[in-house]
């Protein structure tokens, strides 16, 4: 069966997409440490297996990268990242609209009155 986007997540995916989004909001810069795994735990009041898992998904993704004497490090490359990303989230978007029957013109309807809002 194919996902969607309102699958449920788990927690540590949930904890994985928080550090993303202050990943590539540049809460957090390219090259530097995360916090400890222990931070993170106590911050989203989890396990640190829980933690863990959310940086091993991160890392999958090449976002973060682990660094022998300093953890876990954020990529050098974020924004290429940020991009190869962006590019395959519209795919699966456009996947998705098409599985509902909208025509490109009507999609592009919808994303223009909500830039209007």
């Amino acid at each position: 069966m194919n996902r969607t986007f309102f699958d449920k997540q788990y927690k540590y995916q949930l904890i994985a997409e928080d550090i993303k989004r202050d990943i590539f909001s540049n809460h957090l810069k390219a090259n530097t440490p995360l916090p400890s795994i222990r931070a993170y735990a106590e911050k989203y009041d989890v396990a640190p297996n829980t933690v863990a898992n959310a940086l091993h998904l991160l890392k999958s993704e090449d976002i973060i990268y682990t660094y022998r004497t300093k953890g876990y490090c954020i990529s050098g490359e974020i924004e290429e990242i940020k991009i190869a990303l962006a590019k395959k989230l519209i795919n699966k978007l456009l996947s998705e609209i098409e599985h509902i029957g909208l025509t490109q013109q009507e999609l592009m309807k919808l994303i223009n009155s909500k830039y209007k809002e």
